[in-house]
């Protein structure tokens, strides 16, 4: 993790990412703390590397390593033979792993093996950083269980990478990540509460004020949580956009996932959107093609602060 511009930014390889690009990060030492984001994997085809933001403690108190961690030079794969390999095991402790470098024939990766005979490669391991006099060479790409070699991006690869992504696509993922909440735009589909699962912390502040547009929606957030909602008028509606809105102070949702559902019987629900609320309160899928609908599926799978959930607006469009 580095941090740049006041926002907390992972280094990871891409294989690790699912189709939505949602991470979760413990850091070390210990005691670990957490957080959250989403990561892109935006550069050239055969590059194993992704860039993504990371909110709550985890970026907020733990993120401390600058850009220039990345960007040093005085240690290369090439100029040392000999390093050690850290990775962060449960709770935030870290295993330090002597390799040696065997191979450097190629600029942009290397090949490292274990020193130690008992010591193998497992599934883990991947994103796992090498070091050397202390600094950063490589970033452990290939793992294949039992293999007592790894390969490496190296750290001059991923400096090049990380700025030409920091000059460009971080722009816009600043820019999304603080966007205001703004007011509604035209086009917005009524919608009707079919179900909900966690009750509210009053009557006042039920999940039926999302539908009516007559308040909030306060709850008490112990897991993932899911609300599904009616589109329309009892058709089947054209939807390209969701939007959900968190006003005032409080806890508000984080990690999001909305699924679509055509069908009559509500058995047919498709992935639509996901990702995560900005700390301002306001969680945008973006217009993208529009998608038949009878049904919105909202699952909040983590949130950010502390006290009870609010939700203010969900807006389908």
């Amino acid at each position: 993790m580095i941090k740049e511009n006041g926002i907390c930014w992972v280094l990871m390889p891409s294989h690790l990412l699912d189709e939505f690009g949602i991470i979760e990060v413990e850091t070390s030492p210990a005691p670990s703390v957490r957080g959250s984001g989403e990561a892109y994997a935006d550069f050239w085809e055969g590059m194993d590397f992704a860039v993504g933001y990371v909110g709550q403690a985890a970026g907020t108190t733990a993120c401390t390593a600058g850009f220039e961690t990345v960007t040093q030079t005085r240690v290369t794969a090439g100029q040392v033979l000999r390093g050690d390999l850290r990775s962060v095991e449960a709770g935030g402790g870290i295993t330090q792993r002597p390799m040696r470098i065997i191979d450097t024939l190629d600029h942009k990766t290397f090949v490292a093996e274990f020193t130690d005979p008992t010591d193998t490669a497992f599934q883990g391991l991947s994103g796992a950083f090498l070091f050397a006099q202390g600094q950063p060479i490589g970033m452990a790409i290939q793992s294949p269980d039992g293999s007592n070699r790894m390969t490496f991006i190296r750290i001059e690869e991923i400096a090049f990478a990380t700025q030409r992504w920091f000059a460009g696509r971080a722009r816009a993922v600043t820019n999304a990540t603080e966007a205001p909440g703004g007011t509604s735009k035209e086009g917005q589909l009524p919608i009707t509460l079919l179900e909900y699962q966690t009750p509210p912390v009053s009557p006042e502040v039920g999940a039926e004020n999302l539908a009516t547009g007559t308040g909030a929606y306060h709850f008490d957030f112990s897991g993932p949580t899911t609300l599904v909602f009616g589109v329309g008028s009892g058709g089947a509606e054209g939807v390209s956009q969701v939007r959900v809105i968190s006003e005032g102070d409080g806890a508000k949702p984080l990690g999001l996932r909305i699924m679509i559902d055509p069908s009559s019987n509500g058995g047919n629900p498709q992935r639509f959107a996901r990702g995560q609320m900005s700390p301002n309160g306001v969680y945008d899928s973006t217009e993208r093609a529009e998608r038949f609908a009878r049904r919105i599926i909202l699952t909040i799978e983590t949130v950010q602060g502390v006290g009870p959930v609010r939700i203010d607006r969900i807006e389908v469009y």
